[in-house]
């Protein structure tokens, strides 16, 4: 059967496995010498009968596709289960002398301190943190009018969330302070 297939005729090894007296020529099954005779060429039936191999996908190919998106979304579920609310002691241990930021367009410097440097679209802006409960709680001078955000922070790996009432309001990342 091999010396019977060319390189460029080649099927997948499932649709050439028919008799040993077949060749394969583009996914289709013709008894040996029939070809050059001008005979219709027949197709291989899949395992289970119901179509044509090279017609359509099998059933089993479909299952193994519906398993893969429930697993990657069984993934996804996972990952975004897995932020959690940062307690005062964390907040000071992980956010207290970093960065937090988007590594674009803005960045909030926690200095140990007190003060807060904030800078947006390169508007420097300084204020101060404090931490109330469990909440992180920033106030910004802008414009001369100074304004204060307590917002509870979320964290997953250096990924940062600040929600307010249950809605993320700000997401970042957590970057070592430059000095």
């Amino acid at each position: 059967m091999g010396e019977d297939r060319l390189s460029h005729q080649a099927c997948p090894l499932v649709l050439a496995l028919g008799s040993r007296e077949a060749s394969t020529h583009t996914c289709m099954q013709t008894m040996q010498g029939t070809q050059e005779s001008g005979a219709r060429p027949r197709t291989q039936r899949a395992p289970g009968g119901s179509h044509p191999s090279g017609c359509a996908r099998p059933v089993w190919c479909r299952a193994v596709g519906i398993v893969i998106s429930l697993v990657l979304m069984a993934v996804y579920a996972h990952a975004a289960d897995t932020f959690h609310r940062l307690s005062a002691q964390e907040i000071r241990a992980k956010i207290i002398g970093h960065v937090i930021t988007d590594d674009t367009h803005w960045s909030q410097h926690f200095r140990p301190d007190g003060t807060l440097l904030s800078i947006s679209l390169a508007r420097l802006r300084q204020g101060t943190w404090h931490i109330e409960g469990n909440t992180l709680c920033r106030t910004l001078t802008r414009r001369g009018k100074a304004t204060t955000a307590c917002s509870e922070v979320w964290m997953w790996q250096d990924h940062v969330e600040y929600r307010e009432q249950g809605v993320t309001v700000l997401e970042g990342f957590v970057r070592q302070e430059w000095r």
